[in-house]
């Protein structure tokens, strides 16, 4: 900057110049200065101000805030002392200045900045309401007129059922549902049918609830049906192959999940261990009473609904034909997306092995197990168990687990 201090009404005016129009050239800068009557500030000190108070740079070599701020006085004894400076001939004869506030003036001073909101337009403390805003003016509220509900009788020979039927679908008044109830009335609680509780398709190919029946008939209730799986067994299957990607079949599944140890299958095959197709053992991780689940490395009949009802997890291979005619959509075709929303899957593996491409595309648990060291084993063994709790409480199963 010059050697001049610049006001910091000049600083405004140029701030307030850029902030309003950036690509402005700088005479169009000086010819408004001029116009509205403030200090222009050159081309020189333009380009270093605007940097420093638009937050580009944070100090400025030519700015000194340590320079208290100068007022120029007509005192009697500074008019006296100029004019004998030029009586005696001196041409840079320069104003007397002396300092108006320094630190300690300034702290002390009074705090009402009343001028300086009047100059930028702010309002003042009486016209603040209570969050720093101002005020509204108080306008009434035109009184909102009490309008009566058109009575009709249009529907008054339908009944609510015939109006659901034609809105819902023909099946919907025998779903059991009280289209006048609510989750949060106490009096007549409600809760949404089980998924495991829809029976068979019908001959039109339509789920049916499997609820407690009504004889239209008579009023007596009809004997419920046992819903698909309810209280039944639930079934975790294993791969049927011997390869070296595979860690559980049936001749160590069990010892797993039952003994709450890993031992290799290869082991137990040298150790003389039959192999069997399906075995039963019982759970007693996170239960006060044993809990009777069943292990196969066959999978049920494509058909076998209340089979496929009682199916839990399963323990992949890497391999999309493990999954051939299971009866969950895509299953044929690879696309495992359903299938792995029904049935938690698990992916067992030792830490130094990498699994198989596909299984990163799958929605699928891996277990890892150090090769030689057993102390891990006990949090793999934690966490299928913590998965498949898991998996059956958000589907609301109502096997026995």
């Amino acid at each position: 900057m010059n050697k001049g201090l610049l006001t910091v009404e000049a600083i405004w005016f140029l701030a307030k110049s850029v902030a309003a129009n950036p690509k402005a050239s700088h005479p169009a800068y000086l010819k408004e200065a001029v116009a509205k009557k403030f200090t222009a500030i050159s081309m020189v000190d333009r380009k270093d101000l605007v940097d420093y108070i638009t937050g580009k740079t944070e100090t400025n070599a030519n700015i000194d805030i340590t320079v208290p701020a100068l007022g120029f006085v007509d005192e009697p004894a500074a008019v006296g002392a100029k004019r004998g400076r030029e009586d005696a001939g001196g041409a840079d004869a320069a104003p007397v200045a002396r300092a108006l506030r320094t630190r300690n003036s300034a702290l002390q001073c009074d705090t009402n900045f009343g001028a300086v909101l009047d100059f930028f337009g702010a309002p003042r403390g009486s016209e603040l309401d209570g969050r720093g805003g101002a005020k509204k003016k108080e306008q009434k509220e035109a009184p909102v007129p009490d309008i009566a509900p058109l009575k009709t009788d249009r529907f008054a020979d339908v009944t609510k059922n015939e109006m659901n039927r034609e809105a819902f679908g023909k099946d919907f008044a025998d779903l059991g549902i009280d289209t006048e109830g609510g989750f949060l009335d106490a009096a007549r609680p409600r809760a949404l049918p089980r998924l495991s509780e829809l029976a068979p398709a019908g001959p039109g190919g339509e789920a049916r609830a499997s609820g407690p029946a009504v004889s239209r008939s008579s009023s007596k209730p009809a004997k419920p049906r046992r819903a698909l799986g309810e209280g039944a067994r639930p079934i975790v299957i294993v791969p049927a192959g011997y390869g070296s990607q595979v860690l559980f079949n049936m001749y160590n599944i069990c010892q797993f999940l039952e003994g709450e140890k890993f031992v290799t299958w290869d082991s137990q095959h040298k150790a003389g261990r039959k192999k069997v197709s399906a075995m039963k053992f019982k759970r007693r991780h996170g239960r006060p009473q044993r809990v009777e689940y069943e292990v196969t490395d066959k999978a049920p009949d494509k058909r076998d609904r209340e089979g496929w009802a009682r199916v839990v997890a399963v323990f992949v291979s890497g391999k999309e034909w493990q999954f051939k005619d299971w009866p969950f959509p895509g299953a044929d075709e690879g696309d495992l997306v359903s299938t792995f929303a029904n049935v938690r899957g698990f992916y067992a593996q030792y830490d130094t092995d990498k699994p198989a491409e596909i299984i990163k595309t799958w929605n699928v648990k891996t277990l890892r197990f150090q090769k030689n060291v057993r102390h891990g084993d006990r949090a793999q063994f934690e966490a299928f168990w913590e998965e498949v709790d898991n998996h059956l409480q958000l589907r609301r199963s109502v096997l026995k687990y």
